[in-house]
């Protein structure tokens, strides 16, 4: 499945936001400063192991500061070939939409001008009915060193648990003039690579590439696998120009194209049943930010 099937947990953690916070937030007034946040994306028609396939809507709003932040995602799916995907019963729409629902805080320590610490805890339930046993927990902490108002360095480990599956993975990166408005600008490493140009001061253009995973709880009655889980990773490039209007609002639309993924499958016991390869596909994304 695609990685908008379900939230990304490593993207609701902020990490782009974080990466630049010892250069970027420099006062508490507009670390505090409260956003809301309304996106649309849409991901074109993909087949799964070959077969049949299908294609899925996201529409998320965030309401958040860089301290903390509650968003609500709601999925929605249309399927193709039913009878010939590799799960379900051949009939029935495997899922028709998935609900996410998180809570993050960050905890940022500045040691000096040149180390940060930064700590963030989130609480995420993704579920196609109910709630019981859809809470994931995550933890995202890493140290970041600023050898000058150009380059920094970013190191560190993502976790997340939950009871179908849990992971620990790193968290390296450099980034170069990620806070400046003009020129070139970029930052390389995992979960997220991307690179930048400012057209002008109010506009840039970038291209870039982030790992992301994530795990769903399935309904009671779910065809697909009854109140079991599903799991999806997954890498997802992307092309686009973000445009601010005003210090206060701002817009982003991107291209998307999601590759290298994967559908995991575990039953209410969270033993591991299936596993599924997901064609690449195609999408566009449009997100409207605005500051109070």
């Amino acid at each position: 499945m695609k990685r908008f099937l379900i939230i990304p947990l490593v993207l609701s953690l902020s990490v782009s936001a974080a990466f630049a916070l010892d250069e970027a937030k420099t006062t508490l007034e507009k670390m505090a400063e409260p956003k809301i946040s309304i996106e649309s994306t849409f991901i074109g028609d993909s087949d799964i192991d070959g077969s049949g396939g299908f294609e899925t809507t996201k529409r998320k709003i965030s309401v958040y500061n860089f301290y903390a932040g509650l968003s609500y995602t709601n999925n929605t799916f249309k399927w193709n070939n039913i009878g010939k995907l590799p799960f379900g019963d051949g009939v029935s729409k495997p899922i028709e939409q998935i609900h996410t629902i998180e809570l993050e805080g960050k905890l940022p320590y500045q040691i000096n001008d040149q180390w940060l610490l930064l700590t963030s805890l989130s609480l995420t339930s993704s579920f196609e009915q109910g709630l019981d046993d859809s809470y994931s927990y995550g933890l995202f902490s890493f140290a970041s060193y600023k050898l000058d108002e150009n380059h920094t360095f970013q190191f560190g480990l993502f976790g997340n648990y939950h009871t179908a599956t849990s992971m620990v993975l790193p968290i390296v990166s450099y980034s170069y003039r990620v806070t400046h408005r003009d020129g070139f600008k970029f930052v390389f490493g995992f979960p997220r690579t991307y690179v930048g140009y400012h057209i002008n001061r109010d506009t840039l253009v970038s291209l870039g590439i982030v790992y992301s995973q994530s795990v769903v709880k399935l309904s009671r009655t779910s065809v697909v696998e009854k109140n079991g889980f599903v799991e999806t990773v997954d890498y997802m490039a992307n092309i686009g120009v973000t445009y601010e209007f005003t210090k206060d609002f701002q817009i982003r639309a991107d291209l998307l194209y999601g590759l290298d993924r994967e559908f995991h499958l575990y039953n209410s016991r969270g033993k591991s049943t299936e596993d599924y390869k997901v064609e690449s596909a195609i999408g566009a994304n449009i997100k409207l930010t605005y500051a109070f």
